[in-house]
């Protein structure tokens, strides 16, 4: 977190009641921070989608074809995508500086690979990851709301670490993980929050 914070120093300056939207693009460790956090723990682990029409999708990493039929059911899991060593170099570490590193696997077949350079908006979206990372989805299907929580979640985040020093409670302590619509503690994440003296 302070990488994070000096960012937010370096670009809020002595003004910390508030920000501009020019301002928060600026925050690119910030934005990978969060990045980073959706690709371990994405907010649904799991996409549910139907085909409409019958399909057979490419060999990529697995080496098999395989075909899909019209009405099929496919169940599309986020957290396996971003726990694979096939698609993110040591895919179990917290690294916000992966988000700038572009990464590519010739074994899977068909996949563009990662580009940090084809990054719009708040976030890597599916079009510089190859959908191989879609925290609101990708396509047609996306999430309506991508940017919007996006720009939310920076926001707070900009504006906690302005004020806020923040330590875990319990550094050495995995707070452990439940899943449902969504992925959460189970013991919630104590934490110690001090004013920051500007």
């Amino acid at each position: 977190l302070a990488k994070a914070r000096a960012e937010g120093d370096a670009v809020f300056g002595d003004s910390p009641d508030s920000m501009t939207f020019d301002q928060l693009k600026q925050l690119r460790y910030c934005q990978n921070l969060l990045a980073e956090a959706l690709r371990m723990y994405p907010a649904p682990p799991l996409l549910i989608r139907r085909a409409i029409e019958g399909d057979e999708w490419p060999e990529g990493g697995t080496g098999v074809k395989v075909k899909v039929d019209k009405a099929s059911d496919l169940f599309i899991s986020l957290y396996n995508m971003g726990r694979s060593p096939q698609i993110w170099d040591m895919p179990d570490t917290f690294d916000p500086e992966r988000w700038e590193r572009p990464r590519t696997n010739p074994e899977i077949k068909g996949w563009a690979g990662y580009n940090p350079e084809k990054r719009a908006g708040l976030y890597p979206s599916e079009a510089a990851s190859d959908f191989a990372f879609i925290p609101f989805g990708g396509g047609e299907r996306k999430c309506v709301g991508d940017q919007f929580a996006s720009l939310e979640a920076l926001a707070v985040l900009s504006v906690l670490l302005r004020r806020l020093d923040v330590q875990l409670a319990r550094p050495d302590e995995f707070p452990g993980m439940k899943a449902a619509a969504t992925i959460h503690t189970k013991k919630g994440l104590m934490c110690t929050l001090e004013k920051r003296q500007h």
